[in-house]
């Protein structure tokens, strides 16, 4: 009887054992032949994962400078409307000459 259990446990482990082999070969597929390579892939997440940081900071100082340069341009554009109506107008050749332009 102590002979079957040693045969049956023998064998549970053999059977453990190779299960754990095909384990580790499955894995080695994904993840490389060493765990040098999957630090090397671990290595690589964190660089993609600080690159797409840095990205987002950058869109988002970009997205800030678009909305002064829109403000800027809307200021442009309030102070020469101002200057036409205030100016311009009011000098009656330059007006005529500054009228046709505009119309075009």
């Amino acid at each position: 009887m102590i002979s079957n259990q040693m045969d049956a446990s023998q064998t549970a482990s053999a059977d453990e054992l190779s299960a754990l082999r095909e384990e580790v070969a499955r894995l080695h597929e994904l993840v490389g032949p060493s765990e040098k390579s999957y630090e090397d892939l671990k290595r690589d997440a964190f660089g993609a994962r600080d690159a797409a940081r840095k990205a987002e900071l950058e869109t988002g100082r970009l997205r800030a400078q678009i909305v002064e340069l829109e403000n800027e341009v809307r200021r442009w554009q309030r102070d020469f409307v101002w200057f036409r109506d205030r100016v311009i107008r009011k000098i009656p050749v330059i007006g005529r000459v500054f009228s046709r332009f505009s119309r075009k």
